[in-house]
């Protein structure tokens, strides 16, 4: 149960994430609005994560993961830069969660 919780948030800690960039430094209101509501769904269901399973996975795993699917995001729909210290960077978080886990 904690993995689907985790997994939830996730998928809103994302997309507020991509909310964020959207608001334009919080000047369009809808994107703003919509960035709090998406954190605040994301942390709730990463508080409900955390009852199932050790904070310490859960906040490796959700941050980790948070990081490498907004960077991924950035580069395919913004079309931020693409490099290979982004790519090694993205790497080394998903080993360190891995080594965490293990």
């Amino acid at each position: 149960m904690g993995t689907a919780f985790l997994l939830i948030s996730l998928v809103f800690a994302v997309a507020g994430n991509t909310s964020v960039k959207f608001s334009k430094g919080f000047q369009k209101r809808l994107p703003s609005i919509g960035s709090f509501l998406l954190y605040g769904i994301c942390l709730y269901f990463l508080t409900l994560s955390v009852q199932y399973m050790d904070v310490s996975i859960a906040y490796a795993i959700w941050s980790g993961v948070t990081i490498a699917s907004t960077t991924l995001i950035g580069i395919l729909f913004f079309r931020e830069s693409f490099s290979k210290g982004k790519i090694l960077s993205i790497g080394l978080i998903i080993v360190g969660v891995m080594v965490l886990k293990v």
